[in-house]
């Protein structure tokens, strides 16, 4: 069965050898992944602009092999994540927050259905192409120190490998709406794409407290949750079917 992984840049990945999955399925990467893994990706995204231009930028001057394909806000999966029968009012895809101007305290809304990431854009692509196993790895959601927390708070702490490096903007928390944003994506992506199996890997730290994820995805059957080692089972080739996978 055809197998895709998807390499986000959450801290957590740090503690698994990604290379090793290479043999095991078609690569898909996020953003600055090139610049510790070159070759690794066989697709690679960026739908930021300045990011984008890094990419080409590499590739040109044979950095990236030039058979690995690029993407961009421009031709990623043209669709807006709406479903048919979808609730016009869904609350899960608005986000409300309060921003201050120099008249006031206003009320900014986000339209989840809008917004396009680098890492979303991966697994929709990923999808698209057809692979019918997804695992997303270092797809962290959460802030770098939420495993330190209580599960009443949330860590806004900015968690990327490549935080405050160049198209990096330096930042000491990640913003309020995007684990709402990833979350409502990804629940859309797994209803969209049903015979496709979702694998989210992370650290048992955050399995426990991405508690967010889990209240999006409690009733998608086709989503279920591993650690690293269940990772390394997998890329030890132990039937997918015989590990215990988590579901919240």
């Amino acid at each position: 069965m055809s197998q895709a992984f998807v390499i986000g840049n959450g801290e957590s990945r740090k503690i698994y050898p990604i290379t090793e999955l290479g043999p095991r399925g078609m690569m898909y990467g996020c953003n600055a992944v090139y610049r510790d893994y070159p070759t690794l990706c066989h697709k690679l995204f960026a739908v930021n602009d300045d990011m984008y231009t890094e990419l080409a930028e590499a590739k040109q001057n044979n950095i990236i092999p030039h058979n690995i394909q690029l993407y961009n806000k421009d031709n990623i999966v043209n669709w807006d994540f709406i479903l048919p029968g979808d609730y016009a009012k869904d609350h899960a895809r608005m986000w409300h927050g309060e921003k201050s101007t120099k008249k006031g305290t206003v009320v900014k809304t986000i339209d989840h259905s809008k917004s396009r990431g680098s890492g979303v854009s991966a697994v929709l692509q990923a999808a698209h192409d057809g692979h019918k196993q997804i695992f997303l790895v270092g797809f962290d959601i959460i802030g770098s120190a939420q495993w330190s927390l209580s599960a009443e708070s949330i860590s806004r702490t900015q968690n990327n490998i490549y935080k405050n490096t160049k198209n990096y903007p330096p930042r000491k928390t990640m913003k309020a709406y995007l684990k709402f944003e990833w979350c409502w994506q990804l629940r859309q992506i797994a209803r969209k794409y049903k015979d496709t199996q979702f694998y989210y890997i992370n650290r048992i730290e955050v399995l426990e407290n991405v508690f967010i994820l889990h209240e999006f995805m409690r009733n998608v059957k086709n989503w279920q949750c591993g650690t690293y080692a269940d990772l390394k089972r997998v890329n030890d080739y132990k039937p997918i079917k015989e590990i215990r996978w988590k579901r919240y």
